[in-house]
């Protein structure tokens, strides 16, 4: 006998939704050109972006995350086979929230969760790596060999909402990565100047031949906000 498919959405062909693009925005968190495997050995793209809260287009992206996310949660009340399962059933939470300060004050600004799965399934069932597409500000393919995407590069990012259903969480959706586009980039070298360690310049001593110094960005590494987060949304 043929194994149930428990995901009540496998018919569902993520190829034919509809495709968003954010505003711009802070990553304050970005694995964008190689995945991270600490909560998924097979490797995720995840970036969390931070956008005003009061500007018009945050707040249309908000409403069209809450529309969507109603609508997977109906449509998961029909798909769903027994009356206990419907009554089970609840509606995930959102995958984004206000940013707060360490006192726990709002800052203005709400983050938003975006994530990609690093590998793929063909349709033999063969696993095969995803790379993201990586755009710069004038809409140029960019090679992320060798590129460094930290916390505080301003992005924008194309996704779709894809309706997700399971048991423990609910329905909702997840916000999948399609492509990237760079508008400024900060990498671990632009983290800290001399200036900033309080290092003043000094007559007659060495001259280096590199502009970033690789001590330097070792010991800024632990800077990097790029720690991902648990969870399909």
């Amino acid at each position: 006998m043929a194994k149930k498919n428990t995901n009540i959405f496998h018919d569902v062909d993520i190829r034919k939704l509809k495709q968003h693009v954010t505003p711009v925005g802070i990553a304050v968190s970005a694995f964008i050109t190689a995945p991270s495997t600490e909560y998924d050995e097979d490797g995720q793209y995840f970036v969390k972006l931070k956008l005003p809260t009061k500007d018009k287009s945050t707040q249309q992206l908000i409403r069209l995350i809450d529309t969507e996310a109603e609508a997977a949660y109906n449509d998961a009340l029909e798909r769903l086979e027994t009356p206990a399962e419907r009554k089970k059933c609840k509606q995930a939470d959102v995958s984004y929230k206000p940013e707060e300060d360490d006192e726990g004050n709002e800052t203005g600004y709400t983050l938003f969760n975006f994530k990609r799965k690093a590998v793929r399934k063909d349709k033999n069932d063969n696993i095969k790596p995803v790379k993201l597409p990586l755009f710069d500000s004038m809409g140029r393919v960019v090679d992320p060999e060798g590129l460094d995407v930290w916390g505080g590069s301003e992005i924008a990012i194309a996704f779709k909402l894809v309706p997700f259903y399971t048991a423990g969480v609910g329905a909702g959706v997840s916000h999948r990565i399609e492509a990237i586009q760079l508008i400024t980039v900060v990498s671990g070298g632009d983290q800290r100047t001399a200036d900033d360690f309080g290092f003043k310049p000094q007559e007659g001593g060495f001259i280096g031949d590199s502009d970033e110094d690789d001590a330097v960005k070792e010991e800024t590494e632990d800077e990097s906000t790029g720690d991902s987060e648990e969870g399909d949304y």
